[in-house]
């Protein structure tokens, strides 16, 4: 027997490179994950300059613009508690952005639910449907280009609704705030479907709600998407808006604690509900778009 094949397959493996050291190499890496090294060296670069700024008192005093460390400390105790804290200093208490958020979560899901369900149906309607077109593109027209802060006094005067922590205001402004990008987007998807797919799936015989479930959903699925993307960002803004001007004397969500903190110059607080209002946001965004890749994978093809 020859001494090949006398050798053990352990050293026929060693003797060939490693898929590691083949493959991970830092041309490799850098190509691979680039846009979360860029995003994490950017955010680094931004804490540190929010720290050194906060600390040197070049905006204002702590009471103006805190640290990036005090904003932390107060989005702890917001948020898990602190062990030996002894009590509020400024509205500032144990869980109370916890509460907040959870506030303003559940009003602005009621909202964001009634208005993506009443949008596209209304959109698809608009689109499919000269007569509604024309009876209801005036008022989405006017009431979408509308500010929502001049409709908040009207609503205040009708009896049925009132303000105070048990009114549906906030709903109502969300809602109105909400719902049109939906419609639009909707009701311009529709319009815009190829004719020659319509043309095609009537030559192969198929019907008016075969036409509008099989050709022009898959066609406006992503004009609804981007509808909601809008939505989400302007229904928060919405919600944010009608907690300002809620009334509320205790828990009436991130709106009125930000307004509560600001008015009390406790500036950590209010930057630490703004925090948490811009990482929610993020959420939200980052939720729709894989959400568009999931309904329209073609579009996210396309975009690469």
């Amino acid at each position: 027997m020859t001494t090949e094949q006398n050798a053990s397959p352990n050293q026929g493996m060693a003797a060939q490179p490693r898929l590691s050291n083949a493959n991970w190499t830092w041309e490799r890496i850098w190509k691979r994950y680039k846009t979360v090294i860029v995003t994490a060296l950017n955010l680094t670069v931004f804490f540190i300059l929010w720290e050194i700024t906060g600390r040197n008192d070049w905006i204002g005093k702590s009471n103006v613009f805190p640290s990036f460390t005090e904003m932390l400390e107060s989005l702890r105790i917001g948020w898990i508690g602190k062990p030996g804290f002894d009590g509020p200093k400024n509205l500032l208490d144990e869980y109370i952005i916890a509460k907040n958020f959870w506030v303003t979560l559940k009003v602005y899901t009621v909202g964001m639910i009634i208005s993506i369900l009443l949008g596209i149906p209304i959109g698809l309607a608009m689109g499919g449907s000269k007569w509604v077109e024309a009876i209801l593109s005036p008022y989405v027209w006017t009431l979408s280009s509308l500010p929502r802060i001049a409709v908040f006094p009207i609503l205040v005067l009708l009896p049925f609704i009132g303000i105070g922590t048990d009114s549906p205001i906030k709903h109502i402004i969300i809602i109105l705030t909400a719902i049109f990008p939906v419609i639009i987007n909707t009701w311009a998807g529709v319009k815009t479907t190829d004719p020659s797919l319509i043309s095609a799936a009537r030559v192969f015989g198929a019907s008016k709600w075969q036409i509008n479930l099989k050709v022009v959903m898959p066609y406006t699925l992503p004009f609804i998407v981007t509808g909601i993307q809008l939505s989400l960002g302007r229904g928060l803004i919405g919600a944010v808006v009608a907690e300002f001007l809620s009334g509320a004397n205790k828990d009436g969500g991130l709106g009125w604690l930000i307004f509560r903190s600001a008015a009390a110059f406790n500036a950590s607080l209010t930057y630490a509900a703004l925090f948490t209002l811009s990482i929610f946001a993020l959420i939200l965004v980052q939720g729709t778009r894989s959400m568009e890749t999931r309904i329209a994978p073609w579009r996210a093809q396309k975009s690469s």
